[in-house]
């Protein structure tokens, strides 16, 4: 009984000094940097510019209309009645107010394409990411991309084995 109550004693006292001993190992990763070597983020992006050119040309006409009436507007306004006048300047009003909130919703519209564009990679990434961690017993794997990591040993850069594991590089 008394050896009992020894052992459970040592293994209580040693218990602390173990988990302070025991060596968590980190890593880290530029995560931005990744996703932009993959190819399922370069065709995102072409598909992307796409996306945005036809945007971009549906405001460019809607503009270039605007700027047509606002022309005529002002080349003949001294011609128009009063109550045609303030009729065409309420429509140049409109078109000026819509052409803005289109840009807003374009601009939404477009986060929105190009998440759903980048998820793919995206998942692949976190997927390679978590394979590292449990082959090379990471129990961290911090993202630096935003630049919040102030230090790191270069040798807890695990970017390589990433981009090995999605085979970007041999």
């Amino acid at each position: 009984m008394k050896n009992q109550l020894l052992v459970i004693s040592l293994i209580l006292m040693l218990l602390p000094t173990q988990i302070i001993a025991q060596k968590f190992k980190y890593g880290y990763i530029n995560a931005d940097k990744i996703l932009a070597e993959m190819p399922e983020i370069e065709k995102a992006n072409k598909d992307l510019e796409g996306y945005i050119k036809q945007i971009n040309d549906y405001i460019n006409s809607k503009n270039d209309e605007y700027k047509s009436k606002l022309a005529d507007f002002s080349k003949n306004e001294g011609n128009y009645s009063e109550l045609i006048k303030t009729d065409k300047q309420n429509e140049l009003n409109k078109m000026a107010n819509d052409i803005k909130q289109f840009q807003i919703d374009a601009q939404n519209d477009i986060n929105k394409k190009k998440q759903e564009l980048y998820q793919s990679a995206i998942v692949k990434l976190k997927a390679a990411i978590n394979q590292v961690a449990k082959e090379g017993g990471y129990r961290f794997i911090l993202d630096n991309s935003n630049g919040q990591l102030l230090y790191a040993e270069q040798g807890d850069d695990v970017a390589l084995l990433v981009r090995k594991k999605l085979g970007i590089i041999n």
